[in-house]
């Protein structure tokens, strides 16, 4: 009975470990967010705009978003828990945003509406959005 209470005891320690480890830090007071708003269900331009936003991000900063100074967030726009979001940025649509913040507050934020013409050409949707990301960075 006592090695089962140690063994419990040794699982339950090194889970809590795991745990304590694998908490992610907090992001940095001052960031680019880059958040693509979609509905429940996409259809394959939406699905390629975000493909094409999260690489444009993630590939382009990356140093960035190891650190927390950039990141890249999908958001289902029509889900309940993304109300606030949605109302927030003025969305009704699929939509990248790109956020400034600022001491842990939104100091500005673009909505990218050219990524509807540039789906059509990866390179220049590429480009674009990390014009636009970069331009926040300085």
């Amino acid at each position: 009975m006592n090695r089962v209470v140690v063994f419990c005891l040794a699982v339950a320690l090194c889970a809590a470990m795991f745990v304590s480890t694998a908490t992610a830090a907090d992001p940095p007071a001052d960031r680019v967010v880059a958040m693509y708003f979609h509905r429940t269900e996409r259809c394959p331009t939406c699905l390629k705009m975000g493909t094409y936003a999260e690489e444009a991000v993630k590939q382009g900063f990356a140093q960035q978003v190891e650190n927390g100074s950039v990141a890249f967030h999908y958001v289902d726009f029509q889900d309940e828990k993304n109300a606030a979001l949605a109302k927030g940025y003025k969305i009704s649509g699929p939509a990248l945003i790109v956020v400034k913040v600022n001491g842990n507050k939104v100091e500005q934020y673009k909505d990218l509406q050219d990524i509807w013409v540039k789906v059509r050409e990866k390179p220049e949707f590429l480009k674009y959005v990390r014009a636009n990301v970069g331009e926040y960075l300085q």
